[in-house]
């Protein structure tokens, strides 16, 4: 005989403790030990309290599966900013550099002349009463600056506080340097000190504040950015320059972020958690079309490489009027893509982008980017016509055979989120007829490519030297005599029919 129990009703039986249970609890715990179990609890319940809720926001460590692949993509070379890798011998180095642009940003906060008061500490004194504003808004954000951490910070109150307010200061005032160099013509420039002052330094001082565990609150950021007097702002066309525009400055010259439109979108300033969020948030745009995951099949990745494509008739080229980092459109035939240059600080932006993705509750749009790019370049041919259409850029000899050069970038990395599965559809189902002329176009293009290629593999194989083909033309030659004469013996035995 069958029963007909609803599931819900099975369910909230099976869940239900069963009463032997609850007499076992309450045997537990006799009447002499109550006062023991409510301590008990209490003590579990103020453990939980030390306990923040993290945020999205929060700052996390990248994940040893990434950092293990390659761990000084994620770690700082110069400078530390932040507590994460404050305490390394190799980056004190630059902790007297971060003072001294502290001191020169504080002295910037007075608006009166501060020609003679170096070295003054009277409590009276602008520069002082500089740090002390500066030193109340920090105050102020403890609590946030904090939480924006993932993991608990060993530091004071003071401690703390000092930190934020040095590295913040140093930031904001090397940024100002740098925008104060470039504005000003070569000839009327002056010496400045390291390292704003050297372009090798300036590199990599960019590079390390890109890294996700090299960050500071954007908050701080933007608070300390607003003391700053109107007589000490840049300005460009439109005026003084947004806390955004400001830092965007120092990583527009990066080949992803080189946007047509930078700092365009209307983002206000508070919505961002670090710098590396603000370059994400006004760098990256996920497709506008994004595919309705109960009708797309799971689908990651293009079925065809750049060449195959090519030789199918669909053209792919550079999309010059890009406002993404990862712009990609098809349209008619035509797949177009931004600018991509394979160098260490490509490497560098997008590994700490993919991590950033994969600590946070965000669309993953870099890791669907790089696995898009992966099955599109598969070998060196692929990588040719990229090359060919302006699409990817080398400048370094390590990445000369770069065919393997994005999938490397998406080894251990969960792309449960691809945003360009609607595109690759598209581009998967496009079909040419075999008469149109970009189907003739792309055909001929592929062949004649490969068959330079062959006959480069060839004299690189095999025709080292004029007497490597001396003697091929040679055994050629005798090998044609040979069946000359081989034809002309059996020809002897048949007479010509008559």
């Amino acid at each position: 005989m069958c029963l007909d129990i609803p599931l819900s009703r099975i369910q909230r039986i099976e869940m239900e403790p069963s009463p032997e249970f609850r007499v076992r609890i309450a045997q537990n715990y006799s009447s002499t030990d109550i006062d023991n179990y409510g301590n008990w609890i209490r003590s579990v319940d103020s453990t939980l309290n030390l306990l923040g809720r993290p945020k999205d926001s929060c700052n996390y460590r990248v994940p040893s599966k990434l950092r293990a692949l390659m761990p000084e993509a994620y770690t700082p070379q110069v400078v530390s900013v932040g507590p994460f890798h404050r305490n390394k011998p190799e980056l004190r180095g630059m902790e007297e550099f971060k003072w001294r642009y502290m001191l020169s940003f504080l002295d910037g906060l007075v608006e009166t002349d501060i020609g003679n008061i170096h070295g003054e500490s009277s409590e009276n004194s602008p520069r002082f009463l500089a740090l002390e504003k500066c030193c109340r808004v920090i105050s102020e954000l403890e609590e946030e600056a904090r939480e924006f951490y993932a993991e608990e910070i060993n530091l004071d109150k003071h401690q703390l506080m000092e930190m934020l307010l040095v590295d913040s200061c140093f930031i904001l005032e090397y940024i100002r340097r740098i925008m104060n160099t470039e504005l000003i013509p070569l000839e009327e420039r002056v010496p400045i000190d390291l390292p704003a002052g050297n372009l090798m330094m300036r590199l990599a001082l960019s590079q390390d504040f890109l890294l996700l565990e090299n960050q500071i609150p954007y908050i701080i950021l933007q608070k300390l950015f607003e003391l700053v007097p109107s007589s000490r702002r840049i300005c460009n066309a439109s005026g003084e320059m947004s806390l955004q525009e400001f830092i965007y400055t120092l990583f527009c010259s990066f080949p992803m972020l080189m946007l047509n439109i930078p700092v365009a979108k209307p983002i206000p300033d508070a919505t961002f958690s670090n710098i590396l969020d603000m370059l994400y948030r006004v760098s990256v745009t996920a497709p506008e079309k994004l595919p309705n995951l109960s009708n797309i099949p799971l689908k990651w990745g293009l079925k065809s490489c750049a060449a195959e494509l090519i030789k199918s008739g669909i053209r792919i080229s550079l999309h010059r009027s890009r406002v993404s980092a990862v712009d990609i459109k098809f349209y008619e035939g035509e797949l177009t893509l931004p600018i991509f240059t394979m160098n260490t600080y490509s490497i560098t932006l997008l590994r700490n982008l993919i991590a950033m993705e994969q600590t946070r509750n965000i669309r993953h749009v870099i890791i669907s980017y790089v696995v898009l790019m992966s099955s599109l370049v598969r070998s060196r041919e692929d990588v040719y016509f990229l090359e060919r259409a302006g699409i990817i850029l080398k400048f370094q000899r390590e990445f000369e055979y770069s065919e393997n050069y994005f999938q490397t970038l998406s080894k251990e990395a969960n792309c449960a989120d691809f945003v360009f599965r609607g595109l690759c559809e598209e581009v998967d189902n496009y079909k040419l007829p075999v008469w149109r002329w970009h189907r003739v176009e792309g055909f001929t293009t592929v062949t004649w490519h490969r068959w330079k290629e062959s006959i480069k593999y060839l004299k690189r194989d095999y025709f080292k030297n004029r007497w490597s083909f001396i003697t091929f033309f040679a055994a050629s030659f005798i090998i044609l005599l040979t069946v000359v004469q081989t034809f002309y013996t059996i020809r002897a035995y048949y007479p010509p029919y008559h």
